[in-house]
Formats: structure tokens, C-alpha cells, sequence
């Protein structure tokens, strides 16, 4: 019998509190410096906007280039309003001193007739790259996945944005059934790791 997709989508997009519900926060909590992180998460309509102006001045810091570049090229009023769409939830990661210093994004959608977990945006402050921050945080949506009944969690990363294609592959995700070819003139890939 066929997932009903769509009703597995409905449900676990309605969960107030989703992570706090299903408990499935990642185990791991510190960098590879040892530093104790923690996490908060909200609806994207529910960041005040202090923390919604902190979340798109590092998607620009971090991201403004590569789009500029990109076949879609930059839309600041595009991008704020796919940030703060209503299906939009946040992971923010905090350090020790209670400085926000990176969030993910993500939502549960239909993708080809499949409920799946979409991690929308991964950003982490310069600082505090390749110290397993994001790690900790895609764990969370993996674990979050599962829980929720979603068949894998997917991302779509720019072909030119190798740091990211590394965090993703390092992390177990490769190129969904969905990806563009090679020869398909695109210049980002569709990734996925399926749910256990």
C-alpha cells in the first residue's frame, strides 16, 4: 500500500514543537574545540525580526555570491519571503556566550508523490565552520525525519559550492534519483539521504 504522502506531509507539518516532541535533538552538543552548543527552534513566522534580520545578513554573508553567479541569480525580496514562508521551521544554533551563530531551515513536502524532510538552508557563521555545527544540526533533522515518518531528507546545493558537496557527502547524502544530469546545463545538484 502507498504512503499517503501528502497526509503524512499535513500531519507533521501541523506539530508545534516537532524536535521537543519526538525528543530527537542530536546526541552530539559540542565542536570539535569542545565548546557546549545549544539549540533553539521556531516557526518562521514566529522569529521576531532581530532574529530574522540576523538569519538573512548571514544567508548574504554567506551565500549572495554564489547566487549572484547562479542560473537564478539574487533576489533579496524572493529570498527573504522563502525564509520566512509558513511551512519554514529553524534550527538555531547558540554558543557559549548565547551568540546565535548558525540555523537550518527546513520543511516537510511532497517531493515526486514521497513525504520528505527539505533542508531549505544551512548557515553557519564563518567562526565557526567545519567544527561540526552543522553536523549536530542536520543529525537533528535526520532523527526528525524518522520520527515523522518521512521517506529521506534532501538539499539541493550549487555544483560550484564545493564545501557544502563536501558537508553533504561527508555526512552520508548523495545525488537523489531526482538530480539534473550532468549534461543538463544546471548548475546545482539534488542530494538525499534516505531515512533508516
Amino acid at each position: 500500500m502507498p504512503i499517503d504522502a501528502k497526509k503524512l506531509v499535513k500531519k507533521a507539518s501541523q506539530l508545534m514543537k516537532p524536535v521537543e516532541k519526538f525528543q530527537c535533538e542530536s546526541p552530539r552538543n559540542t565542536t570539535t574545540e569542545g565548546e557546549t552548543i545549544t539549540f533553539d527552534y521556531a516557526w518562521a513566522t514566529h522569529l521576531n525580526d532581530d532574529d530574522f534580520e540576523w538569519v538573512f545578513a548571514l544567508f548574504k554573508k554567506n551565500m549572495m555570491e554564489m547566487y549572484q553567479k547562479s542560473q537564478w541569480g539574487y533576489d533579496e525580496n524572493s529570498k527573504r519571503n522563502e525564509l520566512r514562508a509558513t511551512t519554514s521551521r529553524f534550527i538555531i544554533a547558540v554558543n557559549s556566550k548565547g551568540e546565535k551563530i548558525g540555523y537550518l531551515t527546513y520543511r516537510f513536502v511532497v517531493d515526486h508523490n514521497i513525504p520528505v524532510t527539505y533542508c531549505w538552508e544551512l548557515q553557519i557563521s564563518p567562526s565557526y565552520q567545519n567544527k561540526g555545527v552543522g553536523g549536530m544540526m542536520l543529525n537533528t533533522l535526520e532523527r526528525l525525519s524518522e520520527k515523522a515518518g518521512m521517506s529521506k531528507v534532501m538539499a539541493t546545493v550549487f555544483l560550484y559550492n564545493s564545501p557544502s558537496l563536501g558537508f553533504f557527502h561527508k555526512n552520508g547524502f548523495s545525488e537523489d534519483v531526482t538530480c539534473p544530469s550532468e549534461d543538463s546545463g544546471l548548475d546545482y545538484a539534488i542530494l538525499s539521504k534516505a531515512t533508516p
